[in-house]
């Protein structure tokens, strides 16, 4: 029986290792120029052509997706982590297209950090969406975490981080975790 246990768990833990997100809008970790402040899409300074993502290898059972766009490097500038998306993706989909965000009927999306002060203080039914890096100080690494959900989220538009972590809590079958700078000139 401790055979059959331990059989389990290891292929459990390689399905877990096999799930991978990745961006054709990197290139050899570096996010390309359009996706934030050197793009030309933008509303008040936040960059709004998202990027795009790809992702295979899903825990099987997934129901829904939650991807997390941040900034750990921001602490360093405005003394908080900044985020750049959170959305909440259909659990049948293995890929968004750049500019999803504007796009994709589909995806429910939080509030990034653009709506604070720091942030300039756009109004919220601007900030439900992926607003790009703008590093302030220097060239920054940016974290995009995919968690895969053995449910559907009941979140609406408009959600913030913390509701988010709230919800998904218990229901996390297994995420996976990019990393991309932005270069700052």
């Amino acid at each position: 029986m401790k055979k059959i246990i331990s059989l389990l768990f290891f292929l459990l833990s390689i399905s877990a290792f096999s799930f991978q997100l990745t961006s054709s809008g990197m290139k050899n970790g570096v996010i390309e120029q359009k996706y934030g402040t050197y793009g030309t899409d933008k509303y008040e300074g936040m960059p709004l052509l998202s990027l795009p993502f790809q992702w295979k290898d899903a825990p099987k059972g997934t129901k829904q997706f939650a991807l997390v766009m941040e900034d750990f490097d921001a602490v360093e500038a405005v003394g908080v982590v900044w985020i750049h998306w959170l959305t909440l993706i259909p659990g049948d989909v293995d890929s968004l297209p750049a500019n999803a965000s504007a796009t994709d009927s589909h995806l429910i999306q939080g509030y990034n950090s653009w709506w604070s002060k720091l942030g300039g203080s756009l109004p919220l039914d601007k900030v439900d969406r992926y607003g790009g890096p703008v590093p302030p100080n220097k060239t920054h690494t940016y974290t995009i975490t995919l968690y895969a959900l053995n449910k559907k989220l009941n979140l609406k538009q408009g959600f913030y981080l913390n509701q988010l972590y709230d919800a998904m809590n218990g229901h996390i079958l297994g995420k996976t975790v990019l990393t991309g700078k932005y270069i700052k000139h």
